[in-house]
């Protein structure tokens, strides 16, 4: 994903996410409910931004879903969770972003 992106605002760090502290809504959410479910969290926001990339935001439901899938590998490896349904869907998740990021790459 590129740094310079137009949407990178709306992906990384989005400011409705942090309100007036210097935590985010996903930080707040390890400390309550723990790594692994934030890990099963960015799971399905991943696919629920593959899922409707074609008809809502196009380009940046990909990159959110990208941006979701790296947060899942950070959580997974600080934590150390081994869990095989993470392993196996978050690889899948990541071959279907890649290949939709694809499709916007080649119509520049």
């Amino acid at each position: 994903m590129s740094e310079n992106s137009s949407s990178n605002g709306n992906v990384n760090h989005p400011k409705h996410y942090s309100g007036s502290s210097s935590l985010e809504c996903i930080d707040v959410m390890i400390l309550l409910f723990g790594a692994k479910a934030v890990c099963y969290f960015c799971l399905c926001n991943a696919f629920k931004y593959l899922w409707r990339h074609r008809f809502k935001n196009g380009k940046e439901d990909v990159e959110k879903a990208l941006t979701y899938l790296r947060m899942l590998h950070t959580y997974k490896v600080s934590e150390d969770i081994n869990d095989e349904c993470i392993e196996a869907y978050s690889g899948k998740l990541l071959s279907l972003a890649k290949d939709a990021e694809e499709e916007y790459t080649d119509n520049k």
